[in-house]
């Protein structure tokens, strides 16, 4: 199973409710190229789950648009343990593994917001726990990782946007 943490394009800030607020339009484009590096690393994406979140929903349509036809995503899920500050206590690392188990042996994008995404990184691999490699997560950036499916796995490597 291989899986990509993807954190949400800029989002405008102030004159928006935190749940709504959207893209700019500089997240927009780093999100499509965000979609170019993702497509030229010849992963084949499977499945795109999202925070329910506005900005992270905006990122994951952009991301499932810009993909070629030739990976088998189809729509945008949303999971509302991914938008940051709301994971319910019940979602716990063994609960995550488990939810994650659902989709092997696919490639699986998570969409989401720091530091949810860091603590889910540390749930996947936890080695990573308080480790440099997860430090500064920029937007539009994402986290990949290669694992079975329900057991701990293996940090790969950033992708970030394509120039």
């Amino acid at each position: 199973m291989k899986i990509l943490l993807v954190r949400h394009g800029a989002a405008a800030d102030g004159e928006f409710p935190e749940l709504l607020r959207p893209l700019t339009p500089e997240g927009r484009r780093s999100v499509k190229r965000l979609a170019r590096s993702l497509d030229r690393s010849r992963l084949r994406i499977d499945a795109i789950v999202s925070s329910p979140l506005t900005r992270a929903v905006q990122t994951a349509e952009i991301l499932l648009a810009k993909l070629p036809k030739s990976h088998p995503v189809r729509q945008v899920e949303c999971l509302p343990e991914l938008a940051g500050d709301f994971i319910p206590a019940r979602f716990s690392r063994t609960a995550f593994l488990g939810w994650l188990a659902t989709f092997d042996p696919m490639t699986l994008i998570l969409v989401g917001h720091e530091p949810t995404l860091i603590t889910l990184a540390a749930w996947i691999d936890p080695s990573l726990e308080n480790s440099d490699d997860l430090r500064g997560l920029a937007k539009a950036t994402a986290l990949f990782f290669i694992g079975p499916p329900g057991e701990n796995g293996s940090f790969k490597g950033r992708i970030f946007p394509a120039d």
